[in-house]
């Protein structure tokens, strides 16, 4: 009982923000990445990206989870960024856990689950121009939903790797905080703060103005995902002065329900989910602290996750939702895990030569 009351006086003290590693971010993201599986699941059995269920007004698993992952990214890579103050070591950092995840991601697309799933002959399929070309349109993002020849012929969506698509975004925050860094603008709290503020502004403001629907897609991404990166880097800004309280983590998330039909409901729910994750990250709970060591396999499960439940589907077409995510689950986290032992883990060690050689590459002198 002690225990229990103990635990409960944790829960009601005000939590700050602290710098350092001892924070659940890790174990955090791989829910995010969990919830983007359930939520992708519903599409999968349902054929339509209207089938996944909502949970809060219109906001579904998938695109609450996205957001938060866009949040935490804003405050801890605007932290990594300032605390190194290097461009060499942070594009290097970044480079490394983006890229070699997603090379053997997308060699095993096409050399694996493709030749399981497509009905083309082999050596068609190997052979085949949309084959051939993937690596060179998915790894500069210029196309990411990989859709193989002749793949999934009976599954509603017949693309190897639907989630993808989020990383040309992730990416571009990456080049954008190297570019504040270089202009100088990340010297000031109130400058991390402009960057939410230009995109809290912007979005609404395209709304009101009417023409938010008729901007092309990209656009309503870079502002959906700018508000939320633009967050966590401010809040990253104003870390020391921020002491979160459980108790207001409703009352934020029923103002935003109050104000659900106004041009600030986005806004609003995007800084209640801020606020919660912020919470969630560094909340004492001293039994809980050995999830802050388990392996980072959020980023693998997000992103061999689709792949998954498509196959299952594929072999399986008479599964339900349920079924679907209990048998997909289990396959998704190992092939996670085997990522981050094999390739994303190895990888990461790199980065003290990978950044020592950017730093020799340097301009030859003209000869004049």
């Amino acid at each position: 009982m002690k225990e229990f009351h103990n635990f409960g006086d944790e829960m009601l003290k005000a939590v700050t923000i602290k710098d350092g590693h001892a924070n659940f971010f890790t174990p955090l993201r791989f829910i995010f990445a969990y919830m983007v599986l359930i939520g992708h699941s519903f599409v999968v059995i349902g054929g339509t990206d209207t089938s996944e269920p909502h949970i809060f007004f219109h906001f579904t698993f998938s695109y609450l989870a996205v957001n938060l992952f866009f949040i935490a990214s804003g405050f801890l890579v605007t932290g990594s960024m300032l605390y190194r103050k290097d461009a060499a070591s942070f594009v290097s950092a970044r480079i490394l856990r983006i890229y070699p995840g997603l090379i053997a991601h997308v060699i095993l697309m096409i050399v694996v689950f493709g030749a399981m799933t497509t009905s083309l002959p082999l050596w068609e399929y190997f052979t085949h121009t949309d084959t051939l070309k993937q690596p060179f349109i998915v790894l500069p993002f210029l196309e990411s939903s990989m859709h193989l020849p002749g793949i999934l012929e009976n599954n509603s969506e017949h693309q190897a790797s639907a989630a993808l698509w989020t990383l040309r975004y992730e990416l571009l925050a990456y080049v954008g905080t190297l570019v504040a860094f270089f202009l100088g603008l990340l010297k000031h709290r109130w400058m991390l703060f402009a960057q939410f503020a230009v995109f809290a502004i912007a979005f609404p403001l395209t709304h009101v103005l009417g023409i938010y629907d008729d901007l092309p897609a990209t656009i309503q991404s870079l502002l959906r995902f700018g508000v939320c990166y633009g967050l966590g880097a401010a809040i990253y800004g104003y870390r020391d002065k921020i002491k979160l309280h459980l108790a207001l983590i409703p009352i934020l998330f029923g103002f935003s329900a109050l104000i659900h039909n106004s041009v600030m409901f986005e806004i609003s729910v995007m800084i209640s989910l801020g606020y919660m994750l912020f919470w969630m990250a560094y909340v004492n709970i001293p039994k809980l602290n050995f999830l802050q060591k388990m392996n980072d396999v959020s980023y693998g499960l997000y992103i061999y996750h689709w792949a998954v439940i498509q196959g299952i589907f594929h072999f399986l077409p008479d599964v339900n939702v349920w079924q679907l995510i209990a048998i997909g689950s289990p396959i998704a986290v190992s092939l996670a895990y085997l990522s981050w032992i094999f390739v994303e883990k190895p990888a990461l060690a790199l980065k003290p030569k990978f950044t020592n050689m950017l730093k020799r590459q340097k301009t030859p002198p003209l000869n004049v």
